[in-house]
C-alpha cells in the first residue's frame, strides 16, 4: 500500500498572505500617523488665527491706524482660507485612513482563513495517515494471526 505524496503545502502562501496583512497594517499606521499630524496643525493654525482676531479685536478698541487695521484683517482672511484648506485634507486624510483600515482588515481575514485552511490541511492529511497506519496494522494483525476480520473461525 503506498502513501500519497502530502499535499501542496501551504506555509508559502501563508507568508505571502502575512507580508501583506504587515505592509497593509503598517501603510494604516502611516496614513493615521499623518492624519494626526494634519490635526494637530488645524488645532495650532485654529488657535493661530483666534489669537489673531483677538489682537485685532482689541487694537480696535484701543485705537489702531488704518494700514494696521489692512493688514490685520488681510492676515484673518488668509488664516481663514489656510483653515479651510487644512480642514479639506484632514477629510482627505480621513478617508485614506478609513480606506487603508478596511484593507488592513480584509488582508487581515485573508490571512486568517488561509492559517485556518492549513489548519484544516494538516488535521486532514494527519487524518488520512492514521486510516493508512491503522489499514497497515489491520493486514499486519491478519496476515500474523491467519484469519481474516470477516472470518468468524
Amino acid at each position: 500500500m503506498a502513501i500519497e505524496p502530502k499535499p501542496f503545502s501551504l506555509d508559502t502562501v501563508l507568508n505571502y498572505r502575512k507580508r501583506l496583512e504587515d505592509l497593509a497594517k503598517n501603510r494604516f499606521l502611516e496614513a493615521k500617523r499623518v492624519h494626526l499630524i494634519i490635526q494637530d496643525k488645524f488645532i495650532s493654525e485654529k488657535n493661530s488665527l483666534h489669537s489673531t482676531i483677538t489682537t485685532c479685536a482689541t487694537l480696535q478698541t484701543e485705537g489702531i491706524e488704518i494700514t494696521k487695521l489692512i493688514l490685520f484683517e488681510e492676515k484673518i482672511t488668509a488664516g481663514q482660507k489656510n483653515l479651510a484648506a487644512i480642514k479639506k485634507t484632514i477629510q482627505e486624510k480621513k478617508q485614506l485612513v478609513e480606506k487603508e483600515k478596511q484593507n488592513l482588515l480584509q488582508r487581515s481575514r485573508d490571512h486568517q482563513v488561509m492559517k485556518r485552511l492549513k489548519h484544516d490541511q494538516n488535521i486532514s492529511w494527519k487524518q488520512y495517515l492514521d486510516k493508512k497506519e491503522a489499514a497497515m496494522l489491520d493486514e499486519v494483525a491478519i496476515m500474523r494471526h491467519g484469519k481474516s476480520p470477516i472470518d468468524p473461525k
